[in-house]
């Protein structure tokens, strides 16, 4: 029905603009946190990489979100209206908290929770399922020791010969502000893959590739808006909450989690950018020492991540036989 696919492309752009806001920190938070950038400088180049991942990038993913896990034949505009939607709540309510989840984590997570209710376990494919899940768990373990080790080499083979020139250390910090800048912006390609099928990969494969590709263009310019608009408050938590940054530090750990990242979005395999990144950033702090790293933060934020996988099993649940028991 027209109405139902005009709900569904609002809910669709409504999950950008959050996914989004949540997501730029993965990018550009370092930078920020560094002192590279400026919170609004920061944004602006974030939100145009994201909009070219967005649009470039995100096919193989959008692939494997839209009907990797459910089969395509159950796969109802109602249902992809629920599932962004579901999805979509729980990262607002994780956003005002200030608090960066993983959007792919949640996305997943609510295409689960439609699937089982409405497809049956029999019907899903849990082989996926399993790739998805085991990539949560690994890629921000790779992110810890790929922060860990190029920061490492980086102070072994460079920083700790310039420890004692002031003047040379602060002239390398400047130089790799810049460095920086380049690490964050490629980091931001890979996450604009990654939430451009979060936000419309199920609403994608359920109307096809000619109106899909009007979709995932409208999904991207709500990306950029969700970075301008919310975009520093979760920007703010992974770029100085978790440990102190400088730009050595921060292109450690966003070339890290940037390179892990599109890696994983070429397979098509939806990681999370934000556990990813709060990998490497941990790593590079263990790298410095791990008293500099701030374990309660890090506390706070894996607890959100553990509960955003039933939370949004749930809410999809329940509003799909809420919807269905209404109509």
């Amino acid at each position: 029905m027209e109405w139902l696919l005009i709900i569904g492309v609002i809910t669709a752009m409504y999950m950008a603009f959050n996914i989004a806001a949540n997501d730029i920190g993965n990018s550009m938070g370092t930078v920020v946190g560094s002192g590279a950038l400026t919170m609004r400088k920061a944004l602006l180049i974030g939100a145009l990489f994201e909009f070219l991942g967005a649009i470039f990038l995100g096919s193989s993913v959008i692939k494997t979100v839209g009907s990797g896990i459910v089969p395509l034949e159950f796969m109802t505009g109602l249902g992809a209206f629920i599932i962004t939607m579901s999805a979509g709540i729980w990262i607002t309510i994780t956003l005002i908290k200030k608090i960066p989840i993983s959007g792919s984590d949640a996305i997943v997570s609510s295409v689960l929770g439609y699937g089982i209710v409405y497809a049956g376990i029999n019907h899903l494919e849990w082989t996926t399922v399993g790739y998805i899940m085991a990539s949560w768990v690994i890629s921000p373990l790779i992110g810890l020791a790929s922060g860990f080790l190029v920061y490492y080499f980086l102070k072994l083979g460079f920083l700790n010969k310039v420890k004692n020139n002031i003047g040379a250390k602060d002239r390398a910090e400047k130089i790799f502000s810049y460095f920086q800048i380049g690490s964050s912006s490629f980091a931001a390609l890979g996450v604009g893959a990654i939430d451009i099928a979060a936000a419309t990969g199920v609403l994608y494969v359920t109307v096809g590739s000619t109106i899909g590709f009007s979709i995932k263009l409208l999904g991207a310019f709500a990306l950029v808006l969700g970075i301008l608009i919310a975009g520093n408050r979760i920007t703010d938590t992974i770029g100085r909450r978790i440990t102190e940054l400088v730009p050595t530090r921060g292109f450690s750990a966003q070339i890290s989690a940037g390179s892990i990242t599109i890696l994983f979005a070429s397979l098509g395999i939806p990681i999370s950018p934000t556990q990813t990144l709060v990998g490497s950033v941990i790593g590079v702090g263990m790298a410095r020492g791990t008293s500099t790293v701030k374990l309660d933060v890090i506390k706070h934020i894996a607890s959100t991540w553990i509960i955003t996988i039933p939370a949004c099993i749930g809410i999809s649940a329940s509003l799909y036989l809420i919807i269905n028991a209404i109509i």
